[in-house]
């Protein structure tokens, strides 16, 4: 039979998220495309000699999770080997932390050492990690610690003298290095270009091809195993491009790729700048936009909100010093003129942005980049990645100039506690993350990780958008903005799809569309609620009709 099926699926509900179709009993793929979905006899026609029938046994079948805001690279180059994952889910402790770094730094003397995640809201007693906490721990080589939240990172005396930072050395627009009453840097860098400057200690032992080659084919793998088929990239470093592109389209890669790149001012100002790897789209490899920061993370006091920060141990532990408001990274200015530069050369723009003052901050630079053609702005679907403070009214003026949100809804799950009692109160904590009054406001919402900092898991985040449950105390923060079940698939899905320009490929089960699968291990449907993350496991992902990961 020419025309045969490679692989049907059948024996379990096929929850298309295509609303002329939402569930069917079978589905039919040949070469990476869907060919069929529908009743499963007429389905089951399309078998040949050589079709590979999956026999689901009440399993449910889902399009592939799309990650809206990942950072696959930033995995590879942070949590592979050789570096060091010290993220509070992995090490509860700061006694913890250190001990780790302290056996990396013994296992390889002389050699730089980097490790990843460390927070000074979740691993109470952990000693802050002054430049001389971290020369005492590493005297002879550059050592970088990184916190969680990616918006800091602190070197040693090595580090600083390998990356060139001086008392001279300027701060990167949108980013500082902390410097102390002479002006001499402390070792703390603050937001990504200074971070990036303080990452040119480490060299080249985390630059070597073969090296990154490897961590970049875990990464994939890793969110292969949590049934993703396609990933966000959300600040891809424009040196890396070459690398994520060739890892994406080497045959039997687990993982498609669309990139947003650092969108520093230096990159506005040269529109005629040609990035490595800037070439026209593939299937597994293409570069969406532009990515800005327009404030930082509430775990470093960062984020500028209407509403004041408790002025406690906690906030004064992450270095706010009796200031109760948080900063932006650009003023209202600087962040237009970004944005309307980038939006010029036709790059789409997405913005990091949690405080609600840093909101309207991001949606008058959006109104000003769209000024002379609002409807190529809109075509261009700007997006609002995290929107912890968000408020309705202003989810309903971005969807109305036609932004689009993509919410880290696990803050609440890993933070919720944090943000209740030590932050800012539980008024906050219950309408942080809204995604109740984002979906109300007509936003086609999505649900991201956020890659590094949150474990990789999207049914991780359908389960906090379903409950607002808080780990581990299981208290619960704000039930009126809880998601429904399909809205919830649909945001790790059909959404994100449409957000990436994608939705005409993937993030639906309709013919004609990439067969991009995950086998969950039964209907999420019908799952309890409040046990939901338990009750669901990934069983299988498939990534254009190949399985890519399999329990």
């Amino acid at each position: 039979m020419p025309d045969s099926a490679e692989l049907i699926f059948t024996g379990g509900p096929v929850l298309t998220m295509d609303d002329a179709a939402p569930e069917a009993e079978a589905l039919a793929v040949r070469d990476g495309l869907i060919i069929a979905v529908g009743r499963a006899a007429e389905v089951l026609a399309l078998r040949g000699p050589d079709t590979r029938v999956v026999d689901l046994d009440g399993r449910a079948l889902l399009p592939g999770f799309v990650e809206a805001h990942g950072h696959p690279s930033t995995m590879a180059l942070t949590l592979a080997p050789p570096a060091i994952d010290v993220r509070p889910f992995t090490v509860p402790t700061g006694t913890e932390v250190y001990e780790r770094i302290k056996a990396a730094v013994a296992a390889a003397p002389g050699k730089s050492v980097g490790a990843y995640g460390i927070d000074l809201l979740l691993q109470r007693d952990l000693a802050l990690p002054t430049r001389e906490l971290l020369d005492e721990l590493c005297p002879n080589a550059p050592l970088v610690v990184v916190s969680n939240s990616g918006h800091a990172a602190y070197g040693n005396t090595a580090a600083l003298r390998a990356a060139g930072i001086t008392a001279d050395t300027p701060d990167p627009a949108g980013a500082r290095f902390v410097r102390d009453e002479s002006g001499e840097p402390t070792g703390e860098a603050q937001e990504t270009g200074a971070i990036l400057t303080l990452f040119e200690a480490l060299g080249e032992d985390f630059r070597d091809d073969a090296q990154v080659s490897a961590a970049l084919d875990w990464a994939f793998a890793e969110h292969a195993r949590v049934g993703i088929t396609t990933a966000t990239d959300m600040a891809t470093d424009p040196r890396n491009v070459l690398a994520l592109r060739a890892a994406a389209e080497r045959t039997g890669a687990a993982l498609r790729i669309r990139s947003y790149l650092i969108g520093t001012p230096e990159l506005a100002a040269e529109p005629e700048r040609r990035f490595p790897g800037h070439a026209p789209a593939s299937e597994m490899f293409g570069i969406s936009g532009m990515k800005l920061w327009a404030d930082g993370t509430p775990w470093q006091g960062s984020v500028a909100t209407s509403f004041p920060f408790k002025d406690n141990d906690a906030t004064l532990r992450i270095g706010m010093d009796h200031c109760t408001h948080g900063p932006m990274n650009y003023s209202p200015d600087q962040l237009a003129e970004l944005a309307t530069a980038f939006a010029a050369q036709g790059f789409p723009l997405a913005c990091h942005v949690h405080g609600d003052v840093t909101f309207e901050a991001v949606l008058d630079a959006y109104a000003k980049a769209g000024a002379g053609d609002p409807e190529m702005l809109r075509a261009m679907r700007p997006r609002m990645e995290h929107c912890g403070a968000a408020t309705a009214e202003q989810y309903r003026r971005a969807a109305d100039m036609g932004a689009t949100v993509s919410l880290f809804m696990d803050h609440v799950r890993w933070w919720g506690d944090v943000l209740a009692d030590d932050l800012f109160g539980p008024e906050v904590a219950d309408r942080w993350m809204s995604a109740r009054s984002a979906w109300d406001a007509g936003h086609r919402v999505s649900l991201h990780n956020d890659g590094v900092c949150s474990p990789t898991d999207p049914l991780s985040s359908v389960a906090t958008a379903l409950t607002r449950r808080s780990h581990p105390s299981g208290r619960i923060h704000g039930t009126s903005q809880r998601l429904t079940i399909d809205e919830a698939l649909r945001a790790v899905t059909t959404n994100p799809a449409w957000q990436l320009h994608l939705e005409d490929e993937i993030g639906m089960l309709r013919t004609g569309m990439r067969a991009d699968l995950v086998v969950l291990s039964r209907d999420p449907r019908t799952a309890p609620v409040e046990h939901f993350r338990e009750a669901v496991e990934v069983s299988a992902t498939y990534l254009s009709g190949r399985r890519t990961w399999s329990r």
